[in-house]
């Protein structure tokens, strides 16, 4: 416990570090200088796998070198590597449209790219085309369906549209980590208008009867009226 070390040697491992076994370990070569004997030091291992168990020992040697033994082994496991793949845009197209509803059409792509099943569906239109910029501004469609497996055809009836109106349909794909995909493609339609005037049903007639002097009484056609 006097005097100044010269070199310290870290070993780490997935299975368990022993006196035995120590020298096969992997070396961490980035090691601080040795400080007087009592000083905390301390130095970051980097490179290791996500969801991992390691085993970590030390030695320390001296100018020599003479080495000391193996020190205590500890052992910890790393955490999940964050989700930072998101879903893969959306090809989506119109597939039908009525006086007041589109029906969008499209193939499901995946959590993680077109891997998986992505978690949720945020479709949304708008009477202008819809961009990045402008996306937050359109209406956002209420009932859309659940992600299916990725590569599965899905539809979704957007209703409550007016008639003769075009209108762009937009969606983005989100993940369970919160990874939203971009913007999908912008297909746009134009909803008709097919239906016909009210029939009327209050139509009526009435005769109406002239009559003069020194000739006969004559019919007149009939008066039509309705609304």
């Amino acid at each position: 416990m006097a005097g100044t070390a010269s070199q310290f040697d870290l070993r780490y491992s997935t299975s368990q570090i022993t006196a035995a076994n120590f020298a096969s370990a992997q070396r961490w070569t980035t090691m601080p200088t040795p400080a007087g004997p009592g000083t905390s030091q301390s130095v970051t291992v980097t490179g290791l796998q996500p969801n991992t168990t390691y085993w970590f020992a030390i030695k320390t040697g001296d100018d020599v070198p003479n080495w000391s033994g193996i020190s205590n082994v500890i052992s910890r496991t790393t955490a999940s590597a964050p989700d930072e793949v998101r879903p893969a845009p959306v090809a989506v197209s119109v597939s039908a449209v009525t006086d007041t509803t589109a029906t969008l059409a499209w193939n499901a792509v995946g959590d993680d790219s077109l891997t998986g099943t992505a978690s949720a569906y945020d479709i949304r239109y708008a009477t202008s085309p819809i961009t990045a910029a402008t996306w937050s501004a359109a209406t956002q469609v209420s009932g859309e369906p659940a992600p299916a497996a990725a590569g599965a055809a899905q539809t979704h009836v957007v209703g409550g549209l007016s008639r003769q109106v075009t209108y762009y349909f937009a969606m983005k794909v989100r993940d369970d980590s919160g990874n939203e995909s971009a913007l999908s493609n912008v297909p746009s339609a134009t909803t008709p208008d097919t239906m016909a005037p009210a029939a009327i049903t209050n139509l009526s007639a009435s005769f109406v009867w002239i009559g003069w002097t020194g000739g006969a009484v004559r019919p007149r056609g009939p008066e039509v009226s309705g609304r």
